[in-house]
């Protein structure tokens, strides 16, 4: 086996690289649209894209990046899209690439122990503050990763995450001292 054949086998699938990071994608995507079924619509559209773009992939180790930026890419578009009330396009999930993923459509287990008044004060944060703690704080992406994924400077990415911090504290210093933090 020469050495390119040896490369080519190496080479994880598309299905493989989506599979090791769909719950994560689907965690931002919810965490973005604060919604169950246009989340499963943003990653559909990403996961679509990613698999367009698949053979533009050359370091299969910052797949996870790759992937977590194509997410945002759509999230602005349609973002964008829907600011300007045009229609989005409506496409059926196709559920079978996801078999061995378990249930990668559940809220994560960490959810389950957020009081409702904190995941609230979460998500009236501007989508620019929760994406940033989303990925620094839930994903644990370096600052150098997350300015890649939103394509902006690290110094923003760390200027969010502290805004972000901040905001959520000032919405929860109430709920802080009722449960003596």
């Amino acid at each position: 086996m020469d050495a390119e054949q040896r490369d080519a086998s190496a080479k994880p699938s598309f299905e493989q690289l989506l599979l090791r990071h769909l719950d994560s994608l689907y965690g931002l995507a919810f965490r973005l649209t604060k919604n169950r079924e246009q989340a499963k619509d943003l990653l559909q559209e990403a996961c679509l894209k990613a698999l367009e773009n698949f053979q533009q992939l050359r370091e299969f180790d910052k797949a996870k990046t790759w992937l977590f930026r194509i997410l945002h890419r759509v999230f602005l578009s349609r973002y964008r899209r829907r600011r300007h009330e045009l229609p989005l396009v409506d496409i059926e999930l196709d559920e079978s690439l996801l078999a061995d993923a378990g249930d990668p459509f559940e809220i994560r287990v960490f959810e389950n122990f957020l009081d409702d008044e904190v995941q609230a004060a979460f998500d009236a944060l501007p989508v620019e503050f929760r994406e940033v703690i989303v990925l620094a704080d839930i994903e644990e992406l370096s600052y150098r990763e997350i300015a890649e994924i939103l394509n902006i400077p690290m110094g923003t990415v760390a200027s969010r995450l502290y805004r972000g911090h901040s905001l959520l504290g000032e919405r929860l210093k109430e709920y802080a001292r009722q449960h003596g933090y």
